[in-house]
């Protein structure tokens, strides 16, 4: 059975006509008439019946074109798919991302991006997640493009150094230390804090590296949902900076310590292709890197 044949047949399904069909489909009568007599052989049932000059759908043939119909439909779905995933015009890509990232960096990449380019319609789909999940995304070809954290020991991803964003303190408006300009870990780690659900750990590794350790009030997923903990009382928290955050009615100070920071990565695959689109994307977000449009960039991680 060859995808000809299901063509043939859908198209004599339609027309109910031998000749108008092979017309439509640019082949001689003969042609068609022995690709559909080779299919109703391999399925050992006929699926057409003469009405005088035309013919209809046996009951086989109807059953049969139920299934042909939807299966020929979702084939040319996957074929326009394809061919706007490499139409240089058009396609989607796929991301995934953290939430610090998608906050603060992605809607301006984005805009920058579009505006640079403004013959290309590209559709943006996008997963937010924590680390490890953004990866395994890139990992399993679910995203071809994340932004994250840095892991050690990912062999299958490249890392490129996107932004160095600074961690600031939140806090209740309440707090001992609401009134202080800048404020250190050592202070900071003297009161209840607010963590997320993190498996890199980074806060508690950079608390730790400093002699400090955190005394944890509670976790949370994704910092908005920290920002709004904080506002009504149960702890303070360390994010990335980013200024929305103050609409939760947290208080954001800055944070002494010179290690206070967090570095963000864009990350492909280094065993599957990227496809023209996410390439063009990659490639304008390197190049934004580069002239210093988005920050200053992390050191190099060495991948």
């Amino acid at each position: 059975m060859t995808l000809n044949q299901l063509q043939y047949f859908e198209s004599l399904a339609h027309t109910q006509h031998y000749q108008r069909s092979a017309e439509l489909l640019g082949i001689s009568q003969p042609t068609l008439s022995r690709a559909i007599s080779s299919l109703e052989l391999e399925l050992g049932a006929p699926l057409f019946e003469r009405r005088g000059r035309n013919v209809v759908l046996s009951r086989f043939g109807r059953v049969f074109s139920e299934h042909i119909s939807a299966a020929m439909h979702e084939l040319n779905t996957g074929i326009g798919h394809v061919r706007d995933l490499t139409d240089p015009q058009k396609g989607s890509i796929d991301i995934s991302l953290n939430y610090a990232v998608s906050n603060i960096y992605l809607p301006r990449l984005l805009r920058g991006y579009l505006d640079s380019n403004p013959h290309i319609h590209a559709a943006f789909q996008f997963r937010q997640s924590n680390t490890p999940a953004v990866l395994n995304d890139v990992r399993e070809g679910l995203s071809e493009i994340g932004f994250c954290s840095l892991m050690h020991d990912q062999p299958e991803i490249r890392f490129y150094p996107l932004v160095r964003c600074p961690l600031f303190l939140l806090l209740p408006q309440d707090h001992p230390l609401v009134h202080s300009a800048s404020i250190s870990l050592r202070q900071i780690s003297q009161y209840p804090l607010i963590l997320s659900v993190d498996e890199t750990r980074y806060l508690e590794n950079m608390l730790l590296s400093q002699g400090l350790a955190p005394i944890v009030a509670c976790r949370m997923g994704e910092d908005r949902s920290i920002a709004n903990l904080v506002a009504c009382g149960f702890g303070s928290a360390i994010l990335p900076y980013d200024p929305q955050l103050a609409v939760t009615g947290a208080i954001l100070r800055p944070i002494s310590d010179p290690c206070a920071y967090r570095d963000f990565y864009m990350v492909v695959s280094r065993t599957r292709p990227l496809s023209l689109h996410a390439k063009n994307f990659r490639d304008y977000v390197l190049s934004e890197v580069q002239s210093g449009t988005i920050g200053a960039a992390p050191a190099s991680s060495g991948c």
